[in-house]
């Protein structure tokens, strides 16, 4: 497997094989030669979507290493080789790769859900919304080309959950289903849910970069998200000026509210039936997910038990049959 915009996948390079593509820097570290008047090497861990490789550069390292860091992407050139059984990258150049030349999807998964597919979906859930103000306050934020590429771009996490490309948009979706089933939410504004719903992570687009892999943004890490999502929110208010003041403060609450409890970043407590729905449905949507990505690294460990996670503080069983149609003894 080859990208056209990236050379060989790590995957399928086999050793003897020549090497011009780019990769992520997963690992950076200076060594020092045996001989210590050589100086000093560079030894890399360079990473794409498919798994990583050990990278040595063993001339100019300490001038070359200034010039790049932990998470940036580089173009390389050079020779696979074999040491002690495992592939390495002996390199003959690097240089850093411009940001806007990067395509994130090398490096990080997409969602296991088809693109094309949620992309209708958000539509459909758009068209749901019939209080004109609500709707144009959507179409206001997803017809602006950049908002929209971004949204069904992003991630929802950077490891907790849905920390994959159109992530973000699976989450939403997740949430928006869970709010629009009658049994869960009936007698409530359903306009106001589904709206809420598709934006309540909608400052995610700002809070995360894609590059080599998924990272925080300074304003991601210094006002998260949920800032972000009300102010991105409040600017686009302002362009549906005949919403009512008590409907757009409603909505500004359902963002503000959503992880339920102060501790858990929400400057607010959630305050209507609404809000509650919200919280408990982003909850579900985020926990189910947490704990799917656990056990699918243990799946693919080959266990039946994940580590123990301290963010969820529990181990987590792979439930599923190891074998379609396994028994039990």
């Amino acid at each position: 497997m080859t990208d056209a915009g990236g050379g060989p996948y790590i995957e399928d390079m086999t050793p003897g094989g020549e090497v011009a593509g780019t990769y992520g820097v997963a690992g950076k570290r200076l060594r020092s030669f045996r001989d210590p008047s050589r100086g000093r090497f560079l030894q890399l861990r360079l990473r794409d979507v498919t798994g990583s490789i050990a990278g040595l550069l063993w001339e100019g390292a300490e001038e070359v290493a200034e010039s790049f860091s932990v998470g940036d992407v580089l173009r390389v050139r050079g020779q696979v080789e074999e040491y002690r059984g495992q592939k390495q990258l002996v390199l003959q150049s690097l240089d850093p790769s411009p940001a806007e030349s990067v395509r994130p999807e090398r490096f990080i998964p997409p969602s296991p859900r088809s693109l094309d597919e949620m992309e209708r979906e958000l539509w459909r859930r758009v068209e749901m919304v019939e209080d004109p103000h609500l709707s144009q306050l959507l179409l206001i934020l997803f017809q602006e080309e950049e908002t929209y590429s971004s949204f069904i771009t992003a991630p929802a996490g950077k490891t907790v959950h849905h920390n994959y490309l159109h992530g973000l948009l699976e989450h939403s979706l997740e949430v928006v289903s869970i709010l629009t089933r009658e049994d869960c939410t009936d007698e409530m504004d359903t306009d106001l849910l589904i709206t809420g719903g598709l934006l309540h992570d909608v400052g995610k687009i700002e809070e995360y970069f894609c590059r080599a892999a998924i990272g925080y943004t300074d304003e991601g890490r210094l006002l998260g998200h949920i800032v972000m999502g009300d102010a991105m929110l409040r600017k686009a208010l302002r362009r549906v000026p005949d919403i009512s003041r008590r409907r757009a403060l409603h909505l500004r609450h359902l963002l503000l509210s959503h992880h339920g409890k102060q501790e858990y970043g929400s400057p607010v407590l959630p305050q209507t039936p609404e809000a509650v729905a919200l919280h408990h449905a982003d909850l579900y949507s985020g926990r189910v997910g947490q704990v799917r990505i656990v056990a699918d690294g243990a799946a693919e460990s080959g266990g039946d038990w994940s580590e123990f996670d301290p963010m969820l503080g529990r181990y987590v069983w792979v439930a599923s049959e190891k074998e379609a149609g396994q028994a039990d003894e």
